[in-house]
């Protein structure tokens, strides 16, 4: 049955934690995955097994001493391995920015060729304000990332490219033997493992099999000063996934838009510019960063619902919100709606604690300047399809206007 979605509280915020950083060889922890889609609960019993010597139970923790040693004044010679697809290729472009913007040397390795038609895209096509920021931008095969940078020195490397070791391995390898000091990787908080405690936080049970994990194991055993950190989804200029894009597609278009299950799972949607200080702060702390893996997230949680309601308050539009069972309809959610369809969302404890880092992500106000953006570009105007919300809407018997 199609039903408009009644008002709720949006935005859940995540109170003050205190605790210490995940040992890499934590006690395995028995886990009860939580649901996954609609309506419908399904736990499964999963044990993190004893020969696992990288933190893949979970250990929740309480806070311990640490000496932090700033080091902000130290100028560092900075390389960003940037992956060229994806959500995450924005977080390097921020990063270099505020680098750049802190007084840091950078340069931004992206993967591929500059003249391919994916650096014609975001954030691509704006990588000139990091070289009129005083910043270098090269292009080819991370593989043979010594020959690409031309022998030059760098303190630290960050990783925002590979998923698996075979790809970051060769970046892993060639920093320790040209002395680069600290080693940053971008991993992803989908590796955790579903919960029925949510949020994820820093030490709970990750997906021993997933190629971020072995890549973050590798990084731990190669590097003395390394830190690790996971994003779920984000937004900001320059992005060239979408996010709050799907929702004003259909918002401007008074289209219904269609949300799998009851819309009140939880997720968590940051400003890239929290992101790119989170990881400025690791930087500029090495000391206290070092050892660590963070959850490169805001401090706030938002229902699906919400997000909805807040994309439509943005556009200063109204939203008619359908709810529906992706397997009652027959459609893969993963195709038909952007987030993933279960509770999904994850706490930036460690940064906040260790790194005394603070998220300035606010919804309301900057999806108002992403809607900005989208109706500058003309999106709004632009001719879509939307073959898969019209096969939802029409299993619902839901009319859409013409």
């Amino acid at each position: 049955m199609a039903t408009l979605a009644s008002s709720s509280s949006l935005l859940l915020s995540c109170p003050p934690s205190n605790f210490s950083p995940p040992s890499l060889s934590s006690a395995p922890r028995l886990s009860l995955p939580s649901f996954s889609h609609s309506n419908a609960l399904s736990s499964s019993l999963s044990i993190s097994l004893p020969f696992l010597t990288y933190p893949t139970s979970s250990k929740r923790f309480a806070p311990s001493a640490l000496s932090v040693r700033a080091s902000a004044t130290e100028k560092k010679k900075v390389l960003i391995v940037n992956t060229n697809s994806g959500g995450h290729a924005i977080i390097g472009f921020y990063f270099a920015k505020e680098l750049l913007g802190s007084g840091h040397e950078v340069t931004i390795l992206t993967v591929g060729e500059e003249s391919s038609d994916k650096m014609k895209k975001p954030p691509f096509n704006r990588f000139s304000e990091i070289v009129s920021a005083g910043g270098r931008t090269v292009w080819g095969d991370p593989a043979e990332v010594g020959k690409v940078v031309g022998g030059v020195a760098f303190d630290v490397v960050l990783d925002n490219n590979g998923k698996d070791l075979d790809t970051v391995r060769p970046v892993i390898d060639w920093a320790k033997s040209s002395g680069v000091k600290q080693f940053l990787f971008i991993s992803s908080a989908g590796i955790y493992k579903p919960t029925e405690e949510p949020p994820h936080v820093e030490g709970d049970v990750v997906k021993a099999d997933a190629g971020h994990v072995g890549v973050e194991k590798y990084i731990s055993d190669v590097f003395g000063i390394w830190s690790i950190f996971r994003p779920q989804y984000m937004i900001g200029s320059g992005n060239n996934k979408d996010c709050e894009e799907w929702f004003f597609d259909r918002i401007v278009r008074d289209r219904p838009v269609p949300i799998p299950g009851s819309g009140m799972q939880l997720t968590n949607i940051s400003h890239t510019r929290d992101l790119s200080s989170m990881l400025t702060l690791a930087v500029e702390k090495p000391d206290a960063a070092s050892a660590n893996i963070f959850n490169c997230v805001s401090d706030r949680a938002v229902t699906l619902d919400g997000m909805a309601k807040l994309c439509a308050q943005a556009a200063g539009r109204p939203v008619n919100i359908i709810h529906y069972d992706p397997k009652a309809v027959g459609i893969d959610a993963k195709k038909a709606f952007p987030f993933r369809n279960m509770h999904f969302y994850a706490e930036p404890r460690a940064a906040k604690d260790i790194l005394g880092w603070r998220s300035t992500t606010n919804l309301p106000e900057d999806l108002k300047e992403r809607f900005d953006e989208y109706v500058r570009i003309g999106r709004d105007k632009k001719s879509l399809k939307f073959e898969i919300d019209d096969k939802i809407l029409q299993s619902l018997k839901v009319p859409v206007a013409v």
